[in-house]
């Protein structure tokens, strides 16, 4: 008996078991939302803004709550908040800012700390349907997460999926570009309409930035001083508003208030350490 013909249509049907799988199947990219482009007139109107809270250390939650408040955003991507942790005196920071803005808010956790947790929140003025938290690649460094919010925005066709994160800090880039790699698998496998904001802790083009941008679309403005950090006197961008790239936006209006800017109000140095970025936005193709 040949046994090298009996086995090798075993082998072509195990190499194709294998081969057939892979990212991208078919039901991947199975949508409800259709393409679809809309007139000025027609378009619906976004409004986010990003804002990195220092979890109360500059100020209090009380004037971070104003600051939220004056940001009049539909959603805001909140970094470094605390929830119960000695240095915030026990406080859920989330749920008395949902108390202090009339927001709903929801807390996604990254790590344990000084009795408590500490992580990233979303704030919506509309009901956030769901969330989840992706762990990014991390190794020995502090842990650090995709925040996922889907928020039902009035106007437009389908919940919007708003990705929150708080990249590394080392000066090396190789552990950022890992964590936006995961970001990105993760990212690309939600169909709809996608926002992704975040303090990414690297400059314009960077391989940070490169990495980001295969995905993404930065929001730009040539009238707008994107420096965000530190508020007080800016040097760099660190902090970023993006939109998927299966939709296209006509934007409206960017805030970064910059030289001690009394934007809504608000000194906004005296309150993080970090300037917001405001977009106001109307999606011409879903």
């Amino acid at each position: 008996m040949n046994y090298k013909r009996l086995l090798l249509p075993v082998t072509l049907a195990l190499s194709t078991t294998v081969m057939a799988g892979g990212h991208r199947e078919p039901y991947q990219a199975q949508t409800q939302l259709i393409n679809k482009a809309f007139s000025e007139q027609q378009a619906s109107t976004l409004r986010v803004a990003t804002f990195n809270m220092a979890a109360g250390r500059v100020s209090s939650l009380t004037e971070i709550a104003k600051a939220i408040k004056a940001l009049n955003a539909d959603v805001v991507a909140i970094q470094e908040v605390d929830t119960l942790t000695g240095r915030s005196g026990k406080l859920d920071q989330a749920k008395k800012l949902a108390e202090l803005t009339g927001l709903n808010v929801k807390f996604g956790r990254a790590i344990d700390f000084d009795g408590g947790q500490y992580g990233l929140a979303i704030a919506s003025k509309y009901p956030i349907l769901k969330t989840a938290v992706t762990q990014l690649p991390s190794g020995q460094r502090e842990q650090r997460i995709a925040f996922e919010a889907h928020v039902d925005v009035p106007g437009f066709e389908a919940p919007i999926t708003v990705f929150n994160t708080h990249l590394d800090t080392k000066e090396a880039p190789d552990m950022r570009v890992n964590q936006v790699r995961t970001l990105n698998d993760t990212a690309i496998d939600t169909r709809g309409i996608k926002i992704l904001m975040g303090d990414m802790n690297d400059v314009p083009e960077s391989v940070t930035y490169r990495e980001l941008t295969r995905y993404w679309n930065p929001i730009s403005d040539k009238q707008a001083d994107f420096r965000t950090w530190p508020a007080g006197n800016p040097e760099i961008q660190v902090d970023y508003v993006m939109t998927g790239k299966a939709q296209k936006w006509a934007i409206k209006e960017v805030i970064i208030p910059q030289n001690n800017q009394q934007y809504g109000n608000i000194n906004w140095p005296s309150v993080t350490d970090h300037l917001p970025i405001i977009v106001e936005m109307k999606m011409m193709e879903q």
